[in-house]
């Protein structure tokens, strides 16, 4: 149930900071560079996204029949079912670790 008394903040509470015309200048430009960082590392990780899916087919065609070599099928399911999900997370785990690294990198610019 919602009561009408708001809660007192839970430790130091920061003072507000005053920004000036070149403050803002600044963190524009600051914010407009982190974002292009980060859709560059969008647009990296999905082209190496699509590199390694997408020629996953392309790849398939190259074993042989199914019908030819029984194992052929086997082949296919294990590297769908089991391959790509190591490489999945991976790839993942790469994209945060450098998502965070560019943040980190932008909050020291904005330090003096």
């Amino acid at each position: 149930m919602v009561t009408g008394t708001p809660r007192a903040p839970r430790g130091p509470v920061r003072p507000a900071r005053v920004y000036g015309v070149e403050d803002l200048a600044v963190d524009r430009r600051v914010l407009r560079e982190l974002m292009r960082r980060q859709l560059r590392l969008g647009a990296t990780t999905f082209a190496v996204l699509v590199g390694m899916l997408g020629l996953l087919p392309l790849a398939f065609t190259a074993l042989p029949d199914p019908d030819v070599r029984p194992g052929g099928a086997l082949v296919v399911w294990a590297v769908l079912g089991v391959a790509v999900y190591p490489a999945l997370v991976v790839l993942g785990r790469w994209y945060v670790v450098r998502a965070e690294r560019n943040e980190r990198d932008t909050v020291d610019l904005e330090r003096p």
